[in-house]
């Protein structure tokens, strides 16, 4: 905290007295998202209204995540938010409301103790899919799954986000303690409810008597969450040594826009994050969808297409003026149509104000994180809006598409010969297929983990290999714009 005194002037440093912050929030899983993110809303209620009963416990479960955790534990919880504005008017702010860190595999059981503690009225999750242990068929939890069935024969020594939930848990129920609000802020559909009937699951096969408990003391808000975040890289950290004279082991960068919608359902009496622009709604379903339909589905195909013409940022393919007239009709002709009618003026604004995100030049994100896990990500982002226009007999010639250009990119080699990682656990699937759908181009279709029945629907499926076909003998730029073309004077 000294240090800070001796920043410059053009740092925003908190101004509140970090020993008075009272820690109600736990935190499992301190990602760049969450400091970008849950940490930002909630340092910018302690600075701008003084309410100081909302600090938070950062906890990482994850041997992976040692790095992060020292580097935390060294700077005292405070980090950098490196906010960087497309007109390169870039802001540094010192976040403090990360007060509190543990880590997992170092003490379980400490980390227990303090979930357990009646201070933790919030605990809140960034554990990205797979911390969710779905089956990848079913899409349901997978009690099998090698880490769940580790713990379940060393519940005190857990492994996952399920197993120390449980045990503080029992705690609480054994010395007649209150529960908790169950908040989950990882983009998957519904997490919430996700996160919900995981854990119910997971209770029933490992520690039935505790379920009537769990239902009846605590609850789990559905959110939508919203900032793009990077992976920080050692140019954020020099520039910020050189601008702004600060010495940050592992700073945070993001584009100036954040979003927060949440299902106004928690067990006690909620932050009041209202005051610094979350929105508290009972039905989120429509803020969750157009999230997932336009925002994410964007980020994943601004990376299919770009990669395959050797792109390596976002920035570069939303400034390519093909890809762009591209991702605004499929927007405009095929997810919009799937959104709710209500929502109309909101979802316009959203899709302007989406298109200027990307472009923004500053925000380095590399296309070759975009496209991690597609598998996981197609399903949810790209895979409803084509399901939903099927049902309606509309228009799905774009997002077949956007499926062919993904079989392509699993081939591994761009347009210009030059070969990139395909980074994803069904990667050997996923590349297998890909190379069968040479000869039989819905063999691709046929993954029916993410697909499902997809290759049934003759209408998605004769577009599909029609794409394929044309993608297969040209590049995807020229074919692009020869999809641009004819859909705009069809």
């Amino acid at each position: 905290m000294e240090n800070l005194k001796l920043m410059p002037d053009t740092v925003l440093k908190p101004s509140f007295d970090r020993d008075k912050i009272k820690t109600s929030i736990l935190h499992i899983g301190v990602s760049n998202f969450h400091r970008s993110h849950q940490a930002y809303y909630s340092h910018e209620l302690i600075e701008k209204f003084n309410e100081l009963n909302y600090g938070i416990c950062g906890v990482d479960l994850l041997d992976s995540d040692r790095k992060i955790y020292n580097i935390l534990k060294d700077q005292d919880g405070l980090y950098t938010l490196y906010i960087k504005e497309p007109n390169g008017a870039h802001r540094a702010k010192i976040i403090g409301s990360v007060v509190e860190y543990f880590f997992g595999p170092e003490n379980p059981l400490a980390v227990i103790e303090r979930m357990a503690s009646p201070d933790i009225e919030i605990i809140s999750l960034t554990i990205a899919e797979d911390g969710y242990h779905l089956n990848e068929i079913t899409g349901v939890f997978d009690i099998n799954h090698p880490a769940v069935s580790e713990e379940i024969k060393n519940p005190f020594n857990p492994k996952t986000v399920f197993g120390y939930l449980t045990q503080a848990f029992k705690l609480r129920k054994l010395r007649n303690l209150p529960g908790c609000t169950i908040l989950s802020c990882d983009n998957i559909k519904s997490n919430g409810d996700t996160m919900k009937h995981s854990l119910l699951e997971y209770v029933s096969k490992t520690a039935p008597d505790l379920l009537d408990w769990i239902s009846e003391n605590t609850t789990f808000p559905n959110t939508m969450v919203d900032r793009i975040t990077t992976i920080t890289d050692f140019d954020d950290v020099e520039e910020l040594k050189q601008n702004f004279q600060i010495e940050d082991q592992w700073p945070v960068v993001c584009e100036p826009f954040a979003d927060w919608v949440i299902e106004d359902k928690f067990l006690f009496k909620k932050p009041n994050w209202e005051k610094v622009g979350v929105q508290f709604t009972r039905d989120i379903e429509p803020y969750e969808k157009m999230k997932l339909r336009l925002l994410n589905a964007g980020h994943t195909i601004l990376g299919i297409l770009g990669t395959l013409h050797g792109y390596k940022t976002v920035h570069e393919a939303a400034i390519d003026e093909d890809f762009i007239i591209f991702l605004k009709s499929f927007m405009n002709e095929e997810v919009q149509p799937t959104l709710n009618e209500s929502n109309a003026t909101h979802v316009k604004n959203y899709k302007k104000l989406l298109v200027a995100r990307f472009q923004n030049p500053h925000i380095n994100d590399r296309l070759s994180r975009i496209c991690q896990e597609n598998s996981a990500k197609i399903p949810l982002f790209i895979l409803p809006t084509i399901n939903d226009q099927l049902q309606k007999d509309k228009n799905i010639k774009r997002a077949a598409f956007i499926i062919a250009a993904w079989c392509k990119y699993n081939d591994g080699v761009n347009d210009f010969n030059v070969s990139y990682n395909i980074t994803d656990s069904i990667s050997g699937t996923l590349i297998r297929n890909a190379t069968l759908s040479h000869q039989n181009p819905i063999k691709f279709l046929e993954i029916k983990s993410v697909f499902g029945d997809l290759s049934s629907h003759k209408i998605f499926t004769d577009s599909y290999e029609a794409s394929l076909s044309l993608l297969r003998k040209h590049d995807v730029k020229t074919c692009i714009k020869e999809m641009n073309a004819n859909l705009i004077n069809s």
